[in-house]
């Protein structure tokens, strides 16, 4: 299972065998925090999803046993719309604080000391003959 927000409604002209009458929905796979975590992609609603709705998905087979009759040919099936989500490990990560480097020129050492870079040597002038 996975979380989405619904975006929009796809209209097919034709469907396969077993999803006449069924509504398809655009959805945008999210993470806990709401950040998107993946492509766009179509979902058979089977509890009536609205654009705007934060839902949960089932993919693969279980998608194919969440619609009526079962074994139809769909990736994603929206099986229930999400009114709250509630992540207490997250909260109790937010609530710590960072450690504070005491010993800062240990854990970051400063870099070596930079060599200027020399002039190219000159060529002696030669006086007089050989």
């Amino acid at each position: 299972m996975y979380l989405g927000v619904v975006t929009g409604t796809v209209v097919a002209e034709r469907k396969a065998t077993g999803l006449e009458g069924a509504k398809l929905l655009l959805v945008q796979p999210v993470d806990d925090t709401g950040r998107h975590t993946g492509d766009l992609q179509v979902a058979v609603d089977t509890v009536r999803a609205g654009v705007g709705d934060h839902v949960y998905l089932v993919g693969s087979r279980e998608a194919a046993l969440a619609c009526d009759p079962w074994f139809v040919p769909v990736d994603a099936a929206i099986v229930g719309i999400v009114d709250e989500v509630h992540a207490p490990e997250r909260a109790a990560q937010a609530d710590v604080p960072e450690p504070v480097d005491d010993e800062p020129t240990e854990a970051n050492p400063s870099p070596p000391p930079r060599k200027r870079p020399q002039a190219p040597a000159r060529a002696k002038k030669r006086t007089g003959d050989a």
